[in-house]
Order: C-alpha cells, then structure tokens, then sequence
C-alpha cells in the first residue's frame, strides 16, 4: 500500500475505552496513528508516546491532521466531539451511546450524508463470539430473554442504563432478528 493510501486515525478520549480504539489503530497496517487527544494532556501524552502518535489537549487542534477518529469521550459530549469531527470532513466512530437524543443522532447522521463521511457506533457485542454462536443456533427467534450481571463502574452514569448497557442487548436482538 502506497503511503498516500494510508489512513491517518486519531482517538478522542483515551480513558479506558479510548486505549483500546489506539491499540487497534496503531495494529492496523493501512493505518498511520497520527493523534490521540484527552483533556489531560499528560494522559495524552503517555499514551501518544507508547505509539508515535502526537498528544493533543484539544480535539479541534488534532482535525486537521485527520482522515478517521474514534470519539471515545464522556457520552454527554459525543454529539458535540462527533460534529466537531464530521464539520471537519472526518470519518467518524463513536462509542456507544451514540447521542443522548434522538434528535442529536439524527442531526448527526444529516452532517455525515452532506458531507459524504462514514459514521459509525461502536456496537461490538453482536461480533462477540457466544453471540456469534447464538445467531448460528437460533434461526428466528420467537422469545429472547435477557439477563445482565456485572460490577457496578462509575463509567457511564452520565447516561441512563438503556443507553450505556441496554443498547447492547438491543443490538443483538436487532442483528438476531431479521
């Protein structure tokens, strides 16, 4: 792959998720990890330099410099980090929840068509392998109950519980369900 071809990617938030979305980025051959931004600077720092990245404090600074990002941000703020990313003609992933209204989303969505950019949400649980194997097993499901068990984490509570967790079980009934 030319050099010229290469993605230029870049994280926002590199708390616990947004670590993650930098250690796929900087696997990945066609991509160039370019920017990895937090509002702690010395996070970003430390991060940026385990993986060559630039550290930057603002993620208006690191746009420019961008072909793809991952908004790994608080999710009160994803509306306004993504449409800050898509204003900037960025190709854009966001955590879940994607918004916290469905208004937000919609207008996100309207900014990615008119700007002819990809815009995805994180919703990973549906390649998760025991649900991988699930859709293999049940052809059309007629019932689907679901059960949750995990650690209280602090994470997340600027949100309600259908939309930091429910969301997920909400995806798997939509991928299971033609």
């Amino acid at each position: 792959m030319k050099a010229a071809e290469r993605l230029r990617a870049g994280v926002i938030g590199v708390g616990y998720l947004g670590r993650f979305h930098v250690e796929k980025y900087h696997a990945l051959p066609e991509v160039d990890l370019v920017a990895v931004v937090d509002t702690d600077l010395d996070r970003a720092c430390e991060v940026a330099g385990r993986y060559g990245a630039q550290a930057y404090a603002s993620h208006l600074e690191a746009l420019p410099e961008l072909d793809v990002v991952s908004v790994v941000v608080p999710s009160d703020q994803h509306y306004a980090v993504a449409a800050d990313c898509l204003n900037a003609k960025v190709h854009t992933l966001i955590e879940k929840p994607m918004t916290a209204t469905l208004e937000e989303a919609k207008a996100l969505i309207d900014l990615a068509q008119r700007n002819e950019l990809c815009l995805a949400v994180g919703h990973l649980e549906r390649f998760n392998p025991a649900v991988l194997a699930i859709r293999e097993r049940v052809q059309k499901p007629m019932f689907i109950e679901v059960h949750r068990l995990s650690p209280f984490k602090q994470r997340g509570t600027e949100v309600n519980v259908v939309l930091d967790l429910m969301i997920h079980d909400i995806d798997i009934v939509l991928a299971m369900v033609p």
